[in-house]
């Protein structure tokens, strides 16, 4: 009997053995799989963290980029129109001393050879009111004996500087105002200065 209990107590402790090593034996892989699944878990993570913040900093990369260029663009429209300002003004205050009652009449001069066909030609004149009498002089002695009928010559409050003339009989009429002549010069030097800007 003694054997038989001896045989016995070896089978249930074979069979106790056994159940703890199994039960060891399947914790121990359910704690591998979960430690590989967090593992996973925490690259999957990671991975979706460096990513995102990869986004990110491109993104910012590129709203950096972006507001440089257009801090770049607004100093050189900032830059354009200054200069456009300082150079329409340069230029209109260049005309208003250039147009002086001398050259005006020597430009009249040169106007009533190439454009009066006749001495009955009417030649009308507009100027600004500093220079009506300083005009008037200086064509006296420029067109002496050019037309029958002396040029008229009105002051206007509207010219500054410069003049306006009208050959009435040949229907032609000139614009040399300092406003006129002024646009003219910044259309022109405004196109030199959009050159220099593109280049």
């Amino acid at each position: 009997m003694s054997e038989e209990l001896q045989s016995l107590l070896e089978k249930i402790n074979a069979d106790g053995v056994q159940k703890a090593e199994a039960e060891r034996d399947r914790i121990i892989a359910d704690a591998e799989k979960e430690a590989a699944a967090i593992i996973a878990a925490a690259r999957d993570e990671s991975e979706k963290l460096k990513a995102q913040a990869q986004a990110d900093a491109e993104k910012l990369q590129q709203r950096a980029i972006s507001g440089a260029r257009q801090a770049a663009r607004d100093i050189m429209l900032q830059l354009r129109t200054e200069l456009n300002s300082r150079l329409t003004a340069a230029i209109g205050n260049a005309a208003a001393q250039a147009l002086t009652p001398e050259f005006m009449a020597a430009l009249i001069k040169e106007l009533t050879t190439a454009f009066a066909a006749s001495p009955d030609t009417e030649l009308t004149i507009q100027c600004a009111v500093k220079d009506r009498a300083a005009l008037d002089a200086a064509l006296k002695n420029a067109l002496a004996g050019t037309f029958k009928t002396a040029p008229e010559i009105f002051a206007s409050a509207h010219l500054s500087s410069g003049m306006q003339i009208e050959f009435k009989n040949d229907n032609a009429c000139f614009d040399f105002s300092g406003d006129a002549v002024a646009d003219l010069l910044t259309a022109y030097a405004g196109a030199q200065m959009a050159e220099i800007f593109k280049a």
